[in-house]
């Protein structure tokens, strides 16, 4: 068995605004799959798509809000203005801070971004043009006929998207100014950074404290390629049906304008990105009654290291900013094991009851501070998104069909 197919679209976003003339996009896709024998197959798609910017990252208007930030390199106070932390800026670095608002009479003295959070302003904008990504996969799908019940499907995917449309990563919008060469009064990435100034510091009245600046903008690119891997099995073992499944992922990379996120986390990635991460479940079923085991693996993770190596980048990028408490080591996420159990019931011929228990070992979440990453994943301290916050709960479920 042979399938090839393809397919192109051409469309073309018309603006209703004398000042713009709108654009065009071609999208397409080839690709197909191969039978040479029974039990494998071939498969492998290739595909160009766009992505128009939305009706936010066009015309949201442009306000100053909060976001994530551990450290400001003009501040030489930790954020209760109790200790201090580094010496005052002097020289090039002094004078940039002062080109951002800052005065001579709180220079000395500017505290780090409240509870790791700095004023940052942001907007749409209508110069946006689409997107455009490049994606691939190859795989091979398998079902021996030497293993009855037996199947198993390996992809490769390579996702490629150019002049994504996004804000800048916080740190990424300060260190555009403050590492290395980049310091600089005349440096616009310096002069798009605004300071309170009354204090000097990123915090401050939304009116008189920009912050940050992270408008939307298409230069941002973003990159990941890695294999998934599915297997199932299935086979009568005489007191029982058992049935197996496996759905696997390794992630190569995940990039973001530069950064590979995969492994790590911070205010300049976005979700967790596992470079390894699996499901499996195993299931015996019996006249009735089924009971079925699911283990739940993440990999784990590290905080990302500021550190470039270069003995000219700044101090203030070097090292590891989040600590250590007395039982904790914020810097790291060891690999997590979860486990649930369920077991359903056939109560009757239409009556069907099943139980659940999740995460029968309570396991708790990591501990990482309120620092180690955005506030949209970062939550009481932990990911929420990512680990179990709730613990151990059970549930019950009746279905009833008539």
């Amino acid at each position: 068995d042979l399938t090839i197919e393809a397919g192109i679209r051409y469309s073309d976003y018309t603006v209703d605004d004398p000042n713009s003339s709108g654009y065009n996009t071609t999208t397409w896709k080839a690709g197909g799959s191969w039978t040479p024998v029974t039990g494998l197959k071939l498969r492998g798609f290739y595909a160009r798509a766009v992505r128009a910017p939305n009706i936010n990252e066009l015309f949201s208007p442009v306000n100053t809000g909060l976001t994530s930030l551990a450290n400001d390199p003009c501040a030489s106070i930790n954020d209760t203005g109790t200790t201090r932390i580094r010496p005052a800026p002097t020289g090039t670095l002094r004078d940039v801070c002062l080109a951002q608002g800052a005065t001579a009479a709180n220079i000395n003295n500017i505290n780090q971004p409240t509870a790791s959070q700095a004023n940052a302003t942001s907007g749409g904008n209508l110069n946006l043009q689409p997107e455009k990504s490049n994606s691939y996969t190859l795989g091979v799908v398998l079902e021996p006929a030497f293993i009855p019940g037996f199947s198993a499907t390996i992809d490769y995917y390579n996702i490629k998207i150019l002049g994504a449309v996004d804000t800048a990563a916080p740190d990424d919008a300060v260190r555009a100014c403050f590492e290395g060469p980049n310091l600089s009064v005349n440096n616009p990435a310096c002069l798009a950074i605004r300071r309170d100034p009354i204090t000097g510091s990123l915090n401050g009245d939304p009116a008189t404290t920009a912050g940050l600046f992270l408008a939307f903008s298409n230069l941002n690119e973003l990159k990941t390629d890695g294999i998934d891997v599915t297997m199932n099995y299935r086979r009568d073992i005489g007191f029982a049906d058992l049935a197996l499944s496996f759905v696997g992922n390794w992630t190569n990379s995940a990039i973001d304008t530069g950064r590979d996120c995969v492994g790590i986390y911070s205010n300049n990635c976005v979700s967790l990105q596992p470079e390894f991460q699996t499901t499996t479940r195993v299931t015996l079923g019996f006249e009735g009654v089924d009971v079925s085991l699911l283990w739940r693996y993440i990999d784990s993770f590290k905080y990302e290291l500021l550190n470039d190596g270069d003995p000219n980048t700044p101090e203030f990028f070097r090292g590891v900013p989040i600590g250590y408490t007395n039982q904790e080591d914020l810097n790291t996420i060891p690999a997590y094991n979860y486990f649930d159990i369920t077991t359903r019931f056939d109560l009757m011929e239409n009556l069907t009851v099943t139980f659940t228990v999740q995460n029968i070992f309570d396991k708790k979440p990591p501990i990482v501070g309120d620092a180690a990453g955005t506030t949209a994943f970062n939550s009481g301290n932990t990911f929420p998104s990512t680990y179990d916050a709730l613990g151990r709960r059970f549930g019950v479920q009746a279905r009833l069909r008539f």
